[in-house]
Order: structure tokens, then C-alpha cells, then sequence
């Protein structure tokens, strides 16, 4: 983790010192939206599963050419990530004895509605229209909820319950590539397909799972202004 923290700060460094150095830079404002998903080493079988849910996020971006056909960049988003996770017919069992006897069946929903601030540093390189980036994002967490459903049968009765945490505590930060495509209509807007895989573990220490975030969004860039 100091490892990629420490390259972040290099590679903030080097775009900050380019910048000084002239105005062939470019300023801009991004919204995406797509899907993401959060992971976890918790036993998933077929009846239990992680599934992608709507997304997105949305900034500003600096970007500075050091080359004809490379670019240095960074932005400032807030990104929201949400995460589902499924159990189909989960049955439930108690002791009795020296057997396990079933009592009941339920299906539940858990969702994870959590927001952070991004920070993702790339390189850029163009081919025609297209521009091929590849980089790292860091993201500091500011704020969780979640939510729970459940229905079925319990001790031969039917069964329903929901609730809801606001204030659901994750890691401080998390950070991992992202790569991503642009592709550019004229001199003011560009189209972008991006892809965030989180490596760090987002849960609060304590936890016996470890989680991370999976994004990925379709979204637009309008050039603000153009220094050259």
C-alpha cells in the first residue's frame, strides 16, 4: 500500500512540474455512468451471488501533453459505489440433538451504497480520435449505508423483514488501476469507457471478509478550456 501511495505522489509531482513548465494543458468537466460491483472472499455458491448494480461518478480532469501523442492527467471526481448481494432460498437449520433440522427458508437482499472522493492519475496515449489511458486511482471513503430485505418461511409461518444502517464504517482509503478509452467527436466533447479495479480491502479492521470495488461506466468529457 506505501508502495502505491508513494507512486501516486511521483506521479502527481511529475504532472505538477510539466505544468509549470507551459501552457499546453487542457481543462475539462466528466460525468459516467455504468455499474460496479463489491466483492468479497465470503463462500459464494449458486445460490448466493455478487451482482453488478448502477453507478457512476463525476468531476473535473487536467490533462498535459508531453508529447505529440502523450498526455499526462488527473481528476477530481466523486464517485459513488454501490454493491448487491443475493441469496436465493437460503435455508436455515438448528441443532437438535445430533441432527440439524431445517426451519425455515428465506431469500435476502443486502445492497452497500457508499461515496468517496477520487483521484485518478493517468497516461494517455492517442492513436487518430482514440486515446488509450492507463493509470492508478486512489479514492478516500466519506460516507456508507446500506440496506437488508428478506422473505420466506420461518418455523412455518411466513417471514419478512427489512432494515437499514446509515452509517455504515469502511476503510479509509482504497486505490488500484484504471484503465480506460477515450474517443474524440470534435475540439469539446469526447466519449470514455473507464474501468476500476480496487485492491485494497474495504473493510473496517475486524471484519473475517475481505471486500473491494469493481466500476465500470460509459460517460462523457466536455473540454472546458485549452492552454497552448
Amino acid at each position: 500500500m506505501n508502495k502505491s501511495r508513494n507512486f501516486l505522489l511521483l506521479l502527481l509531482i511529475i504532472i505538477g512540474m510539466n505544468t509549470a513548465k507551459s501552457q499546453n494543458w487542457v481543462i475539462g468537466g466528466t460525468g459516467n455512468l455504468g455499474f460496479s460491483k463489491v466483492t468479497s472472499n465470503s463462500p459464494i455458491s449458486e445460490y448466493n451471488k455478487e451482482k453488478f448494480t448502477f453507478s457512476g461518478n463525476s468531476g473535473i480532469f487536467f490533462e498535459k501533453k508531453i508529447g505529440q501523442k502523450s498526455s499526462l492527467g488527473i481528476e477530481v471526481l466523486w464517485v459513488q459505489i454501490e454493491g448487491k448481494n443475493v441469496w436465493n432460498d437460503k435455508v436455515l437449520t438448528i441443532l437438535n440433538g445430533q441432527e440439524r433440522e431445517v426451519v425455515g427458508v428465506i431469500s435476502d437482499k443486502s445492497t452497500l451504497h457508499s461515496s468517496y472522493f477520487g483521484l485518478p492519475v493517468y497516461y494517455q496515449f492517442e492513436l487518430g480520435k482514440f486515446g488509450v489511458k492507463g493509470g492508478v486511482q486512489s479514492m478516500i471513503f466519506l460516507f456508507a449505508s446500506s440496506n437488508y430485505e428478506a422473505v420466506g418461511e420461518l418455523n412455518g409461518k411466513p417471514y419478512e423483514t427489512a432494515s437499514s444502517n446509515k452509517d455504515v464504517k469502511l476503510d479509509r482509503i482504497d486505490i488500484g488501476p484504471k484503465v480506460g478509452l477515450d474517443y474524440r467527436f470534435n475540439e469539446k466533447f469526447e466519449i470514455r469507457v473507464d474501468y476500476y479495479h480496487g485492491l485494497a480491502d474495504i473493510t473496517v479492521d475486524g471484519s473475517p471478509w475481505q471486500s473491494g470495488n469493481r466500476q465500470f461506466t460509459i460517460g462523457l468529457n466536455y473540454i472546458f478550456r485549452k492552454y497552448e
